[in-house]
């Protein structure tokens, strides 16, 4: 009788054993789901991170381009009126002194200087007289005296 019931507490001892393992085996295997599922939630988070900045490196970039193609030299005028000192101003015979004519700037902000030839600062001024000559010649003086 005795090894009838050692025969019997085995059998209870190797049941509550394999009952233990499954549970211990369905327990790994829900952790398992689990990561899985969080993998993949931070996969399609990524992905999803991935667009947003690659959407907004694109709007970036189209703002940029559209502040890369506004006109330079009216930006690096600007920068000049900032950076000049007070009192600054060099009038149109000053300039015709100091031989600087007009200033524009290359796309690379290179500076380009025009007018700075006597020859050519000449001829711009015979082209701005024979202008108001035409616009307000004597005729036109007489025009208005007749007013």
């Amino acid at each position: 009788m005795i090894w009838v019931a050692v025969i019997l507490g085995m059998f209870v001892a190797a049941g509550v054993l394999i009952t233990v393992s499954a549970i211990a085996l369905r327990c790994l295997q829900s952790a398992q789901k689990s990561a899985e599922s969080y993998t993949v939630a931070h996969t399609k988070t990524l992905d999803a991170l991935t667009k947003v900045h690659d959407r907004q490196a694109k709007q970036l970039d189209s703002v940029l381009d559209r502040f890369m193609a506004l006109d330079f030299s009216l930006f690096k005028a600007y920068q000049a009126g900032e950076d000049a000192e007070p009192g600054g101003f060099v009038g149109p015979d000053d300039e015709a002194e100091t031989g600087t004519g007009t200033v524009t700037y290359t796309p690379s902000g290179n500076v380009v200087r025009h007018g700075t030839a006597p020859e050519e600062l000449l001829r711009q001024r015979l082209e701005e007289a024979q202008l108001l000559h035409e616009d307000f010649g004597e005729d036109f003086f007489a025009r208005e005296d007749a007013r």
